[in-house]
C-alpha cells in the first residue's frame, strides 16, 4: 500500500473543505490544541458539538433513528438529545486523540477481561479482532500493538470522503506506524482486493483488526433479525474473513469511562457454528449479538452516523 500524495488546495471547492466531512476543521482543531487551555475543554467541546449537531441534518437523523430502533419505547425528543450525546462523546475522544498526537495530553487506560486479553496475546496463529466504532480505536490499536507476541497488527479502515482529509489521515497513520512498527493500516477500498491481502496476512500469523458495524461506500452490506425484531444492517466482509480463514475471532471494545480514560473490554473468542452451504443466519446472530453486547448498553458512544437498525414489520 502507497500513500497517495497530498492534493493541491486551491484546487479543492472552499465551501467542501468547511464542511463536516472537509479538512480545515479539522486544522483549526489541531491548532486550537495547543493553544487552548485544558479547564477551557468542556465549555468548547460542548458548544462545538452543538454547532454541528445543527449542521450535520443527514447523521442527526441517522442517529436519531438508530436510537429509537434500539429503544422501541423512545419518543421523538429522547431520541434527539440521545443523539446530541452521541456527538457529544465522540468529539470527546476526538479531542482526546488531537492532544495525544499533538503532545499536549495523554489518556488513561484500563482492561476488563484479562484472561481473554492474554490467550490473544500470547497466541501463536492468526486471530481477528472484532470491534465497533467506540471509544477510542485509533489510540488503543498503536499503543496495545507490542502486546501480542511480535505478531504485527492489522487494522483495517475506510477511507475519508474528501482528498484533503484523508492526506491527513495518511500523515497521521505513517506517524503513527513509525513509532509502532508492529501497527498497520489497509483502506477498504473497492480495487485493491483486501479479502485476499486479509486472508493471506492471517495465514502468515497476523493479527487483524475489523470494524464490523459501518457499510459505507462500496461494501457489501447483509442483514441481520435478533429475535426481539431488531434488525441489523452490517458488513458482510469481516464474517466471510472469519469463516474463510478458520481463525479465532475475539470481540474487543473500546468504552470511554470518563474524562481521558477509557477501558478495553476483551471477550473470549466466538464460539461459531460450523460452517454450512447456502445460509448462515445462525452465525450472522452470533456475530451481531456480539456487537451489541457492548454496543448496546453504551449506545451513547457508538459511532455509527449512518441509518443501520431498524425493527421487523
Amino acid at each position: 500500500m502507497t500513500a497517495s500524495s497530498p492534493p493541491d488546495p486551491e484546487q479543492a471547492p472552499k465551501l467542501g473543505r468547511l464542511g463536516l466531512f472537509g479538512d480545515l476543521p479539522t486544522r483549526f482543531l489541531r491548532h486550537s490544541m495547543r493553544v487552548a487551555p485544558w479547564f477551557l475543554e468542556p465549555v468548547l467541546i460542548a458548544a462545538w458539538t452543538t454547532l454541528i449537531f445543527a449542521l450535520a441534518k443527514p447523521q442527526r437523523r441517522a442517529v436519531a433513528a438508530n436510537l429509537r430502533a434500539l429503544h422501541p419505547r423512545w419518543g421523538a425528543l429522547r431520541a434527539n438529545g440521545g443523539a446530541w450525546r452521541v456527538f457529544w462523546n465522540f468529539a470527546c475522544t476526538f479531542v482526546d486523540a488531537l492532544r495525544c498526537e499533538t503532545g499536549t495530553g495523554a489518556v488513561d487506560w484500563e482492561v476488563e477481561g484479562v484472561a481473554a486479553f492474554d490467550r490473544l496475546s500470547r497466541g501463536t496463529g492468526g486471530a481477528v479482532i472484532l470491534t465497533a466504532h467506540m471509544g477510542n480505536y485509533d489510540l488503543a490499536a498503536p499503543l496495545f500493538s507490542t502486546r501480542f507476541g511480535g505478531r504485527t497488527i492489522y487494522a483495517v479502515r475506510a477511507p475519508e470522503r474528501r482528498p484533503e482529509l484523508q492526506a491527513i489521515r495518511e500523515r497521521e497513520l505513517r506517524e503513527r506506524e513509525a513509532a509502532h512498527p508492529l501497527f498497520r493500516t489497509l483502506y477498504n477500498t473497492s480495487d485493491n482486493h483486501l479479502g485476499i491481502v486479509l486472508a493471506n496476512l492471517l495465514a502468515e500469523g497476523n493479527i487483524v483488526a475489523v470494524q464490523g458495524d459501518r457499510v459505507m461506500f462500496d461494501v457489501s452490506p447483509m442483514e441481520v433479525t435478533l429475535d426481539d425484531g431488531l434488525v441489523l444492517r452490517l458488513p458482510k466482509g469481516p464474517l466471510y474473513l472469519v469463516r474463510a480463514t478458520g481463525v479465532p475471532c475475539f470481540p474487543l471494545f473500546i468504552v470511554r469511562t470518563g474524562w481521558r480514560r477509557y477501558r478495553v473490554k476483551v471477550f473470549p473468542p466466538l464460539d461459531l457454528p460450523p460452517r454450512v452451504r447456502g445460509d448462515d443466519s445462525a452465525a450472522a446472530k452470533l456475530w451481531a449479538e456480539a456487537i451489541l453486547q457492548v454496543c448496546r448498553p453504551h449506545w451513547a458512544q457508538w459511532f455509527v452516523f449512518e441509518e443501520m437498525l431498524h425493527r421487523a414489520g
